[in-house]
């Protein structure tokens, strides 16, 4: 993964200089689970993640190599087994960055989905309180709703059978948010209220629907987390992220 090069686009999109971009803008880096900051295995314990399984049957959350569908490098898997209850978790505490003044915090993953449909939910949220701070993949919509059903959030069909690329962004200079699934925008200006805080991430596999209806697996690629000052515009902010995405899963 060319770090540097990622950088330069999202400092192009933004009008910063890529010295001070690469000095202000990783709040947290995955850099794609990848060796040697991780090491397939248990998820829990490395590089500050939190990983568990529940329930039943549900499993602890792994780091995983190919044959498993990686392309070519590691990623993390969440498995649940077909009872009501089970769960498979990664999170990962961080610096709040609302404390440290920056205005702009955009998350943003990959997401492998097994298709044709998704038998159960997987969700994504802030450890904290407030809108928009979570969302998910809902089993009876088999759709991507990357903030929940917030007030004015919306959705996208989810894609099976590959990589894909979720993006949310949070403007706090202007109190709204963003969402992009595929390159795509999802959520245009969404309100943000009652979120005073940052302070983690995480991300469940969980199996909320009857015993019967399936288990599942899902693949967790690339997590970072950015923080940038205010751009002159959320829309060339968002073109420098997404194409930093669609870099980093090429370079895979």
């Amino acid at each position: 993964m060319r770090i540097r090069t990622v950088f330069l686009l999202v400092a192009v999109a933004l009008g910063l200089a890529s010295g001070a971009a690469r000095a202000q803008l990783v709040w947290y880096d995955s850099n794609g689970f990848e060796a040697p900051t991780f090491r397939p295995g248990v998820l829990n314990g490395q590089d500050g993640w939190l990983g568990e399984g529940g329930g039943p049957s549900g499993d602890q959350a792994r780091v995983v190599i190919s044959p498993e569908p990686v392309i070519g490098g590691q990623a993390v898997r969440l498995e649940v087994g077909d009872a009501q209850g089970d769960y498979s978790l990664m999170a990962r505490p961080i610096a709040d960055p609302l404390a440290a003044g920056w205005p702009i915090v955009i998350v943003r993953f990959d997401i492998y989905r097994i298709g044709p449909t998704q038998k159960q939910n997987l969700w994504w949220y802030w450890f904290d309180s407030g809108e928009p701070t979570y969302g998910l993949q809902w089993d009876l919509s088999n759709a991507t709703h990357p903030f929940g059903w917030n007030p004015g959030a919306t959705s996208t069909p989810t894609i099976f059978d590959r990589f894909v690329n979720l993006t949310m962004v949070w403007d706090f200079s202007q109190n709204k948010a963003y969402s992009y699934y595929n390159g795509v925008l999802v959520d245009n200006g969404i309100p943000i209220s009652g979120i005073t805080s940052l302070t983690g991430w995480g991300i469940v596999l969980s199996h909320d629907a009857a015993t019967g209806t399936g288990a599942d697996v899902v693949w967790i690629d690339n997590f970072s987390i950015h923080v940038v000052p205010e751009p002159a515009s959320i829309v060339a902010l968002a073109g420098g992220v997404l194409a930093l995405a669609g870099l980093r899963r090429r370079q895979r």
